[in-house]
């Protein structure tokens, strides 16, 4: 019965249309993404576990790492809106929502994330003046 549940939650995770990862925040890994995760920043698995989550986050770590203690802290984070570097080097805007757990005494954080680039307001037209 464990051994099919277990293999219904990784092809649920594995499935998932929305980009999930599972992180290790104190050792700065990725220990698991779905393919979904991959190909929103266009890495390979392979890739994509090597590569450090504050390489994923550079230009805003200090809120990055701010929310994952609370979400430590409080065991659920709500939603933050953070760009992702992609394999490509370009900054993606999404929204995640982090969930904390602990297994065997460590703690981890499930993230869902959503690809927020579609969503962003055009600036204005300038207008030029009337002369």
């Amino acid at each position: 019965m464990r051994a099919e549940r277990d293999r219904l939650l990784e092809q649920i995770f594995e499935d998932s249309s929305d980009p999930t990862f599972i992180i290790d925040p104190v050792e700065d890994r990725i220990l698991a993404v779905n393919r979904a995760g991959c190909a929103m920043l266009g890495y390979t698995r392979e890739e994509m576990l090597a590569t450090p989550v504050s390489h994923v986050h550079p230009a805003e770590l200090p809120q990055f790492r701010a929310f994952l203690r609370s979400v430590r802290r409080d065991g659920r984070g709500s939603r933050i809106n953070l760009t992702c570097r992609t394999k490509g080097g370009t900054f993606l805007p999404t929204e995640m929502s982090l969930h904390a757990f602990a297994r065997e005494g460590r703690f981890y954080i499930l993230g869902l994330v959503q690809d927020r680039s579609q969503h962003r307001q055009p600036p204005p037209e300038r207008v030029s003046p009337a002369r």
